[in-house]
């Protein structure tokens, strides 16, 4: 999640509840190099970040990507704003400051739809087989690239 120190503690307290892995770092720039790697699903992103915004990360990885960004927004009621990222890619928007539930929320989601994507195969495609859950956190001080993580 990349922005306010209070957010990216709020998701990766949620995450370790549930034993998925998190990595924090500070900036869009950061982010880019992180998710050109496998294994990130869940991305939890501030619409306004230090170097940019949550745009430069959706059309960069959003489409072709089997991740999910989840935009946090102080404005996520906005109907333009949320038919903006949802239109760029964007899995949802949720507020920031965010709250647990909402991260549980967002987490049970994609969950179920990637069960639902996944149950009508008898085998996971090649690609998918290794595949971890993850999410990508950052804020504008801390960088922490856990065990199991990127």
């Amino acid at each position: 999640m990349i922005g306010a120190d209070a957010s990216c503690e709020v998701v990766r307290n949620t995450m370790t509840q549930w034993a998925l892995d998190t990595t924090c770092c500070a900036t869009v720039r950061e982010a880019r190099t992180l998710l050109s790697g496998p294994g990130f699903s869940l991305v939890f992103c501030e619409d306004q970040l230090p170097d940019g915004d949550y745009h430069e990360l959706l059309s960069s990885f959003a489409k072709p990507s089997k991740s999910r960004f989840i935009v946090m927004s102080s404005t996520p009621e906005l109907d333009d704003k949320y038919d903006e990222a949802m239109r760029l890619g964007a899995f949802e928007m949720i507020a920031t400051p965010c709250r647990k539930s909402d991260i549980q929320w967002i987490v049970i989601r994609a969950m179920q739809e990637e069960s639902r994507r996944g149950g009508s195969r008898r085998r996971p495609a090649p690609d998918e087989a290794g595949e971890e859950t993850a999410a990508v956190t950052t804020n504008g001080a801390e960088r922490d690239t856990s065990e199991g993580g990127q």
